[in-house]
């Protein structure tokens, strides 16, 4: 059994690894999303206000 627990840990490190980066990839997604949602509001206020965005 000793020689089974490293094979299994390093397996579990990996899937956390997988998980993390998985979190991470959509977290900047969403923030680009957010970004992008944030310029589209800005220029609709510009332009509602008779501006033209920069």
């Amino acid at each position: 059994m000793t020689w089974t627990r490293p094979w299994r840990w390093a397996a579990e490190s990996n899937e956390r690894a997988v998980a993390n980066a998985r979190g991470a990839s959509v977290a900047c997604s969403r923030r680009l999303l957010e970004r992008a949602d944030a310029a589209a509001y800005v220029e609709r206020v510009e332009e509602a206000r008779g501006r033209r965005p920069a």
